[in-house]
């Protein structure tokens, strides 16, 4: 009877233990995650910071999470899932009455892009591991990933030395910054253009004189078409992310020199994006590259002919091919005045400077 009656207090134990936590395990807790930075570049290690906090004076032995996110961002100890973009990453607590825990986790961004912690599923058990309770939790927390430059070719632009400030003979008004030397006084100049040491050299009044200047300015146009004829098609992803590649390091090298750089492609709808030669115009682009999608509804050529250039001096064309509207394009181009230089994947014989650009072959985990 004793064995009995211990069986039935034990049994009575458990039942009300699984029907306690069966109601009031996830009561009270709550969960946020976040993304330890908002921005970053390719091949960063970034952390995402989960806080989990037990509200309530039942003890949770045991409580898993498992985010879900994008598989171009790499965990440790998590894998992706086969065949899908998708990546899920478990986490395990145990949490005392009323105990806060965080928790950080290191990850790596494989690729560029806009990447979203969309939700995280939260899943309470008791103490015997009897009972199962589980909730879905929106998070809708995101990182812009911006694409890291892949070097290539420099090629010659319209003036022999690449800055962004040149001197020509040719303009409306003087730089007032670039001083060249030093002439006789006319009467004209304001007292502040005297240039005083070489009035007591020459024993008379002599002034600044300053050199007329002008300024590049490149476009770098990416055509995300795969083939000139039938409906728009993007390439394949690798010769997309080669090409956004190179473009980031086009913004690159160019506002390192000075000169301002704007941004246009026919992907994403068409984007044209206007730049200058502070770094916050290239951020400013490198947050556009990250964004393009690897779809493309518009040809190249039509979207060069809606195309205003304004005062761009030079333009760069980051393609998969060379076709014939392209060279009338780079031709009429090069009759204004613009110098044209196309990168491109293969070296077709034309009379422009090309390029040779080739896949990334270290950006082997975009393959499944």
């Amino acid at each position: 009877m004793e064995l009995i009656a211990i069986l039935i207090i034990v049994g009575a134990v458990v039942f009300g233990e699984q029907l306690l936590y069966r109601k009031l395990v996830l009561k009270g807790v709550e969960y946020k995650v976040d993304f330890s930075v908002t921005e970053a570049f390719e091949g960063d290690t970034i952390e995402i910071v989960e806080e989990v906090i037990n509200n309530k004076w039942l003890p949770v032995p045991w409580l898993k999470t498992e985010l879900s996110t994008s598989r171009w961002l790499e965990f440790t100890g998590s894998a992706a899932a086969r065949g899908s973009d998708a990546r899920f990453v478990p986490s395990v607590f145990a949490l005392k009455p009323y105990q806060k825990c965080t928790r950080r986790r290191k990850a790596v961004c494989l690729k560029r892009g806009i990447f979203i912690l969309e939700s995280t599923s939260v899943i309470g058990s008791d103490l015997l591991g009897l009972v199962s309770v589980s909730k879905s939790i929106k998070t809708n927390k995101t990182i812009r990933v911006l694409p890291s430059p892949y070097e290539v070719g420099e090629g010659e632009l319209s003036k022999d030395e690449l800055y962004g400030e040149i001197i020509t003979r040719r303009f409306i008004c003087e730089d007032p910054f670039l001083v060249s030397s030093s002439r006789e006084y006319t009467g004209r100049e304001p007292m502040n253009r005297i240039h005083w040491n070489s009035t007591a050299k020459q024993g008379k009044m002599m002034v600044f004189n300053n050199e007329f200047s002008t300024v590049n300015r490149v476009a770098v146009l990416l055509n995300l078409e795969k083939v000139p004829e039938g409906d728009p098609r993007p390439p394949v992803i690798a010769d997309t992310e080669t090409m956004i590649k190179a473009a980031a390091f086009m913004l690159d090298m160019y506002l390192e020199k000075g000169i301002a750089v704007s941004f246009g492609t026919n992907g994403s709808g068409g984007i044209i994006a206007e730049g200058g030669t502070a770094p916050e115009d290239y951020i400013k682009i490198l947050r556009v590259l990250a964004e393009i999608e690897n779809t493309c509804d518009m040809h190249f050529s039509d979207f060069c002919e809606k195309t205003e250039f304004g005062d761009i001096t030079d333009i760069i064309v980051i393609t998969t091919y060379i076709d014939l509207r392209m060279l009338e394009f780079a031709r009429e181009q090069k009759f204004k005045g613009r110098t044209v230089i196309f990168y491109c994947n293969e070296e077709p014989v034309c009379d422009f400077e090309v390029i040779k650009v080739g896949r990334i072959h270290r950006f082997v985990f975009l393959k499944d």
